[in-house]
């Protein structure tokens, strides 16, 4: 399956080489790593993986990466009323409509099922999180 890096990677990666990939990048995957010319950068189910790089396999991955961004890692601050980065609504409408992005924790931390999502659902999630137009 190939890869887009989204957001510029400089970092050793899983094999130990040092990388710096500019957005638009493109790489494989061998197993479960993505890979360039055989050195793994990192496992697919990574944080690094989930920052970085997108599924580009319908040549929409830079669309992808920049939606799954903004919506897991937002620098919005925590709610005054609670140490979350969601609102007491939004944590309710994540877990009631969006479940099957989530992994099972007491906080909204999103699974590999959501790094992988279609484009319109993502931008259907990012439009109720941050208003129409406002995800990317």
């Amino acid at each position: 399956m190939e890869y887009i890096c989204h957001r510029r990677y400089k970092k050793t990666g899983a094999s130990g080489k040092e990388y710096n990939f500019r957005r638009g990048t493109k790489l494989e995957t061998i197993s479960d790593y993505i890979v360039l010319n055989d050195g793994a950068v990192c496992s697919v189910k990574s944080l690094d993986a989930f920052q970085y790089f997108a599924r580009n396999n319908d040549n929409r991955g830079l669309e992808r990466g920049d939606l799954t961004y903004a919506i897991a890692f937002s620098q919005r601050k925590p709610n005054k009323d609670n140490d979350f980065r969601f609102t007491d609504k939004e944590r309710e409408m994540l877990c009631k409509e969006y479940k099957h992005f989530l992994k099972d924790m007491d906080f909204i931390v999103f699974n590999y099922d959501f790094f992988n999502a279609e484009i319109e659902e993502l931008q259907k999630l990012a439009d109720r999180l941050f208003g129409k137009g406002r995800g990317k």
